[in-house]
Parts: C-alpha cells; structure tokens; sequence
C-alpha cells in the first residue's frame, strides 16, 4: 500500500488547521478527522487530574490580547494561534518599554514566526504571561509607554487520548505513540500521526501474530494518564514500541536505543535503516528529540520503547520548530515515504524472526539441483554477473549450518553478515520448503517490570 502525495499532503493539512492543545475545544475536531481515516477509542481525563506530580490542565481561551505603544495599537495576539504563551494569565497594565521585554517572546533567526510558548501546558502551576511576536513586528517597537490588555479564561475540560488497535494472533502488543498538542505543527506533530496513520492503514491488510496499537495524545500527559489507567497485566503484553515524530524534513533518521538497549526491536531498527534508508543514525537513549519514550519506559512500565525521527540536533531538531512556520509545505513527500517503509520493514522483521533448526547432519551440496540453494561468490577464473553483496552472502554459506542449531535468530545472522533481514528470511524459507529446517518463531521478549508493593 503506497500513499501518493495528495493523500500524505491532504492529510496533514487537515489537522495542521486545528487548534489543538493539551485541553482544547479543537481536540474533538481533530479526532473526528483522525476517525475518518482508522478506528479510534476516545478516553476522556478531566481537568484538575493529578498522578505522580502530573496535572491534567483546565480548558484555555484568549479573548484579548491587545498592546499599545503611546496609544496606539501595534500587536493583536489574537491573529494567531500562537500570538499568546499557551495558558498565559490575564494581565492588564501599563509598563515601559524596559518592563515589557521579558514578556515579548520572539525568535530574529525565523522573523516572520510566531513562537510556540508552550511550558505552561506542563506546568500550568507556575503561569505568568507571554506575548509571541515575530521579530519583524518586534524590530520596529520602540521606547515608549506600553499597555497591555490580555484577558484570557480557563474552564474545566477534559484531555482527550485516541487510541487505535489491530488485532493480531496474539494479545501481546507492540506500541506505536504521537503527539497532538503541538497546534497548527507539521512537522514536530501531525505528520508524524499522519505517518503512523497510514502504518495502521496498511497494517489493517496484514495478518499479523503480535497485535498492534497507536496512543495519539498530549506529550507526557497523555501516555502518564493512559497507563495509569491500564491494569498491570495489559500493560505486560506491551513487548515494545516506538515513538514517531518530525518525518517531513531533510536530515537522516534517528532511532534511538531503548533504555537497556540489545533489545529485539533495536536490532530490526539497525538492520532495516542500514539497508532501507538513505542516511541514519543510531544513537544512545535519549539522544534524539527525546519524548514519551521516558514515560512508557518509566519504573514499573519498562515497555522498551524506540524514538525515531529526522531531528538534527537535540537542542535545536530543525529550523522552523516550535514556529508557525512549521507547515505542511514544509514536508518531502520522499521523505515521509522513507519513514513509512522503514516503519513498515521493521514490523516485517519483527513479525517474521525464527530461530532455525537443522534436520539433517554434515554438510549439504547446495548447488546441487535438489536443492538449488547455492548463493554463487566472485570466482577470478570465472565471469559472473553478481550483486555487490555477492561475498557477504558466500560468507554466510561458510557460517551458516552452524547456526542452525536454534540459538541465533534471523536477525542475529544478518547483523553479524551484514545482510538484509527481508533477503535473508526469504531465503531460509527456501530450506524449509527442501525439507532441511524447521523455523520456529522468535518471540519478542518481555521482562517482567519491578513494580512498588503496595
């Protein structure tokens, strides 16, 4: 299943058009459209819920925000979205040019944007009040007497959380995570959903043994809340899971380790990006965006859970983040077609890893027509038409029936060979069909979390 351009554009537009928030009057909106394309269970957390030091936040409106320099209107906040620091209070007074500036949140690098001030969403305890101006209007105010007018109000709400699932042969459940507090953002929010919707799309029209489910909630909040919820025993069939996010830009991909790191889903995730993606890196745990991973590998969870996503710099993921300027024109359609297949690659190899297990003994003749199952290597002597990897796989032929003995899976062997995981299964598959092995599933392993005895 191939999405062209339009959809994938078609798509993103839709949500980047919604206001969203932690609690928002848009998140149903928002929703509603993500239910015209999967299944979704709605679950509802009230403002004011509190876990763990956690806090559900009220409903937030601005109904104001206006700023004068000696009379004179030169900044409305309410043209944008972003034009006020998300959950700011309601301030009225008059302040001089030296008073304001700490309120005023701008960015010279982006002077058209205005800046996602988005704090206090997490930490509604501590809001004061900002004013977001794109630095071409910030430029032009000068020493002066100023007065604000900013009324905001804040309402109980409630945080909404979609949740998706595929069925598969089996309730243990691979994870798949996004955000959608992120307003009117592409790039870092709704093309990764986007992304993850069009994975469940196709993974509707597979047969799948492990079953599947996408988590769409508010960063932190929302998975802190959603586990929370869930008894202990759903919660261990999680095996593992990723975290998706700002797929639409230039730069490689980044998969994170998960928290112990060696784990199966770390493989899939080396193998595939080393053989699927134009440009990728692997790097430590938290050392990519860094996001809900730290929730569903928190004490007593311990899901090991990847971060996969494009972002440059920790610190700094790409140039338009956390700004209006982070569009849908913004996205690569390329782009986003490379993280859907490495997605997709990485299921396969999870779904399809086995363990081998000869049923013969010594060594078998390969080439011989009964079993056609020789892999042909350079020869000097000999001119053959042969893949660049045509010694890689001549290695494995020396290796490979001392692996048959059920202890390495598929996966290890082509790590250590340096081989394609998809290749390389479909070609033992051949030794099963010749009657030489059996395969036998390698199921993803899951540790039993250490939970506080009540």
């Amino acid at each position: 299943m191939r999405f062209d351009s339009i959809s994938w554009l078609s798509l993103i537009q839709d949500l980047c058009v919604i206001p969203t928030a932690v609690v928002a009057d848009g998140n149903g909106y928002l929703f509603s459209r993500l239910e015209q394309e999967i299944p979704l269970d709605i679950i509802r957390i009230p403002s004011e819920v509190e876990y763990n030091g956690w806090v559900v936040p009220q409903n937030w409106r601005v109904r104001r925000a206006k700023l004068y320099c000696d009379g004179v209107e030169v900044f409305d906040g309410t043209e944008h979205t972003l034009g006020v620091g998300y959950y700011s209070r309601s301030f009225t007074g008059d302040l001089s040019w030296e008073e304001l500036k700490p309120y005023l949140v701008t960015n010279p690098e982006l002077p058209d944007a205005y800046m996602f001030h988005c704090m206090w969403q997490y930490r509604p305890w501590c809001a004061e009040w900002r004013l977001s101006i794109p630095y071409r209007i910030y430029q032009t105010l000068e020493p002066g007497q100023y007065r604000v007018e900013l009324e905001t109000e804040y309402e109980d709400g409630e945080m909404l959380i979609g949740v998706s699932h595929k069925v598969g042969q089996t309730p243990k459940t691979i994870v798949f995570n996004s955000n959608n507090c992120h307003p009117h953002m592409a790039n870092d929010g709704f093309a990764g959903t986007a992304v993850l919707v069009r994975l469940f799309q196709w993974l509707a029209t597979q047969d799948t043994y492990y079953s599947y489910r996408l988590v769409i909630a508010p960063e932190h909040l929302g998975s802190v809340f959603y586990l929370k919820g869930l008894p202990a025993d759903e919660i261990d069939n999680m095996i593992c899971g990723v975290f998706e996010e700002m797929p639409g830009t230039q730069g490689a991909i980044k998969a994170t380790s998960t928290f112990l790191g060696g784990h199966m889903i770390d493989q899939a995730f080396a193998n595939v990006l080393r053989h699927y993606s134009k440009a990728h890196e692997l790097v430590p745990w938290r050392q990519g965006a860094g996001n809900d991973e730290t929730v569903w590998e928190a004490p007593g969870y311990e899901v090991p859970f990847v971060e996969m996503t494009r972002c440059e710099d920790q610190f700094a993921p790409f140039r338009e983040y956390h700004s209006s300027l982070d569009t849908p024109e913004l996205m690569d359609q390329h782009q986003l077609d490379e993280m859907l297949l490495v997605l997709q690659k990485v299921l396969e190899a999870l779904e399809q890893n086995v363990t081998i297990h000869r049923r013969f003994d010594g060594l078998i003749c390969l080439s011989n027509p009964q079993y056609d199952l020789y892999m042909e290597r350079p020869d000097p002597s000999v001119t053959k038409d042969l893949e660049a990897d045509a010694e890689k796989w001549g290695h494995l032929l020396d290796c490979l029936f001392r692996y048959m003995d059920g202890n390495m899976t598929v996966l290890d062997i082509a790590q250590r060979h340096d081989l394609p995981f998809d290749r390389l299964r479909r070609y033992l598959g051949r030794f099963e069909e010749k009657g030489l092995v059996t395969l036998k599933r390698a199921e993803i392993p899951r540790t039993p979390p250490q939970r506080v005895t009540p």
